[in-house]
């Protein structure tokens, strides 16, 4: 585990006036006394009221001190931390995950929308996923992004994304993205369902699938999913025709590269 007390002169607090009750799930005691003292000192308006050392346990203890936010390790013994979403048909609490998974996993989880902090934990990470939860409080959403994640932690390729609208999350299949098209720090993510306005840079979604084959980053302001070009033409400029039509650019300077990723296509 991180020592955490070597970042205590360098962060403030999390300000804010909502008061919320957490409840730690995790078996190992040292993880869970991190844990305690990181929110206890540096989140401000969550206080800690029990620890669990299993989902048996955890359940017990929502039923009967109605936590509103619950930190749950996943790799448990008995039952895994995503065992807790079976005894609730709408949880009554904000969830972050504590993870020391893969990058894959990682991944996974991002694309799901899921709130998680990184193992060895530290007083940034506990942070920003706290106050991620404060601002999205009451969304209800844990149990289809709890689905979500299950379904792309049990394959080699996701199988869904999550986009966070301005009235919660809209989970969008995979298969189903044609392209996300920048407009400064929106994205306007165009899928053969409809299309979404979502506020996150086109960086943010080309991190998040740098390691899907499945897209490309033609252009700074296009991402597209390969699979969906219906036509490359390489005269006048590279341009891409997509299902619904729409040309795209092809940067001049990702023009070669783009040639050896997709496999040198020309018509």
């Amino acid at each position: 585990m991180t020592n955490f007390f070597h970042e205590k002169h360098l962060l403030l607090k999390i300000e804010t006036t909502t008061y919320m009750k957490a409840l730690i799930v995790d078996d190992e005691p040292k993880a869970r006394s991190i844990l305690k003292n990181i929110i206890t000192d540096y989140c401000k308006g969550i206080e800690v009221i029990d620890e669990a050392t299993s989902v048996n346990e955890a359940v017990k203890i929502i039923n009967k001190q109605k936590p509103d936010i619950v930190f749950l390790d996943i790799e448990m013994p008995n039952e895994n931390g995503f065992a807790l979403f079976d005894y609730f048909d709408i949880p009554p609490f904000e969830t972050i995950f504590c993870t020391a998974y893969s990058e894959y996993a990682l991944q996974a989880f991002e694309v799901s929308a899921i709130d998680y902090i990184l193992k060895p934990i530290s007083i940034s990470k506990v942070q920003a996923a706290a106050e991620k939860a404060i601002k999205t409080r009451g969304q209800n959403k844990i149990i289809e992004q709890v689905s979500v994640l299950k379904e792309n932690l049990s394959v080699q390729q996701l199988q869904k994304i999550g986009l966070p609208l301005s009235d919660g999350l809209q989970f969008i299949k995979i298969e189903d993205l044609l392209y996300f098209e920048a407009d400064g720090s929106y994205t306007h993510v165009i899928t053969t369902k409809g299309n979404y306005l979502v506020s996150k840079k086109i960086k943010e979604f080309d991190e998040l699938l740098q390691n899907d084959n499945r897209f490309y980053r033609v252009h700074r302001s296009f991402l597209v999913n390969v699979l969906k070009i219906t036509k490359y033409s390489k005269k006048d400029g590279a341009t891409l025709v997509f299902e619904n039509n729409k040309i795209i650019p092809v940067a001049r300077e990702k023009k070669n590269d783009f040639d050896e990723f997709i496999g040198g296509i020309s018509v």
